[in-house]
């Protein structure tokens, strides 16, 4: 799919010029004489389709909205024009009401729906968009929509599944490093004078609980930096350099507990949008190409590339999978089953909802391991201050006696 630059005439004689997506000049001018008009010119170009200039990403959520009043009104007979049209209006997002009035007057012009959406890779995800063009050549546009609104909705859900696990312990860990700053840099100092005055040889803990005060009065907002500024650092040196990028996603599959559940995560992806590709009729190939760049892990994504290529050479999908270490023996198996079965989607699915079952599982039980963890690391924090403070008082009172 390539940008032409083209020149055309209607049925009045009047001449339209523009930018305009398709896969050849020969698709071009069919689609412009089912419409009534005739190609003059077309010319490939590297300019923005016409009217994309308000290309600016939106949220999921609306995408979601889109595609669940597209299900509805599409299996319920409304033409294609008329529901993009009445959705145009109706957006309660201005900026992509205005995106959807654009895409209705390039369908109006006889461009399928699925190359005006192309016409706008930030607001329509390249699955969408696949699946959108799958339907239209099948005809099955609105199962294809019904389809695409069960997945989206799967996504929103794992994300709101994943947060609503992370939000408790995340904002206890976060209240912990707060005390744990105002202790060592505003109530342990206030202290430290009286301590010092004593007459009496501080314990080794109490030295060691007032120097690491100290250290922290001075340089607390050394440790804010890192705490903020190490993300940050990996996120542009990944975002800059290809091989940092893989070498990080490498690692981050190995580290415990968090390790296999990111790999979950992404064999999660993987599954349910090839599972959704391949029963929407996508050619096998073109779901894994579209696949590598949905599973969100580097690592995952090259073995995906060389599986692709070894599909294509002749090998099955779960022989090619057997190759990479990244896939686990129960996902091969039973791809296996579903391709010896020619039912490859639904044991896709299978799969998929398998892990869909297990992520929140094993979110949970992580971070409800974690909880007493903090909890404790909070109390034995306390009580260490609690002793370094009262330990050279207690002697200065035997000592009186």
């Amino acid at each position: 799919m390539g940008n032409y630059k083209f020149r055309a005439i209607d049925q009045e004689g009047k001449t339209q010029k523009g930018v305009t997506s398709a896969g050849s000049v020969d698709e071009l001018r069919i689609r412009f004489k089912e419409s009534g008009k005739l190609l003059l010119e077309a010319k490939e170009t590297s300019a923005v389709v016409t009217g994309s200039k308000g290309n600016a990403k939106v949220k999921p959520q609306v995408i979601l909205e889109f595609v669940t009043h597209m299900s509805s009104l599409t299996q319920a007979g409304v033409p294609i024009l008329s529901s993009l049209m009445s959705l145009a209006q109706e957006a309660s997002h201005p900026e992509f009401g205005q995106i959807l009035g654009r895409v209705w007057r390039t369908v109006e012009t006889g461009i399928p729906l699925h190359a005006a959406m192309n016409q706008y890779p930030k607001v329509f995800p390249p699955l969408v968009v696949n699946l959108v063009q799958a339907g239209e050549e099948s005809g099955t546009l609105p199962e294809t929509f019904q389809e695409l609104q069960r997945y989206l909705e799967w996504v929103e859900r794992m994300k709101g599944e994943v947060r609503q696990a992370v939000i408790y312990p995340a904002t206890i860990l976060t209240a912990v490093l707060g005390l744990f700053i105002i202790m060592f840099t505003f109530v342990i100092p206030r202290f430290t004078p009286i301590l010092e005055s004593l007459d009496v040889p501080l314990p080794l803990v109490t030295v060691a609980v007032l120097a690491f005060s100290k250290f922290m009065e001075g340089a607390w907002w050394i440790l804010g930096m890192l705490l903020v500024g190490v993300p940050v650092l990996v996120w542009i040196i990944k975002s800059r350099i290809p091989g940092f990028a893989f070498l990080w996603d490498t690692w981050t599959l190995k580290v415990p507990i968090f390790g296999p559940l990111k790999s979950m995560l992404a064999l999660s992806r993987f599954t349910h949008n090839f599972g959704v590709l391949y029963k929407a009729g996508i050619p096998v190939l073109q779901g894994l190409s579209l696949c590598q760049r949905l599973v969100g892990n580097l690592v995952i994504t090259r073995a995906l590339k060389k599986v692709e290529q070894d599909v294509s050479e002749g090998a099955t999908i779960s022989n090619a999978l057997r190759q990479h270490s990244v896939f686990p023996p129960i996902l091969i198996q039973m791809v296996s089953v579903g391709e010896a079965a020619g039912r490859l989607d639904q044991t896709l699915m299978h799969v998929a909802h398998y892990y869909n079952e297990e992520i929140p599982r094993r979110v949970k039980k992580i971070f409800g391991i974690m909880e007493p963890m903090i909890t404790v690391g909070l109390i034995g924090t306390v009580g260490l201050v609690a002793v370094s403070i009262f330990l050279p008082m207690m002697s200065l009172m035997g000592g009186m006696r």
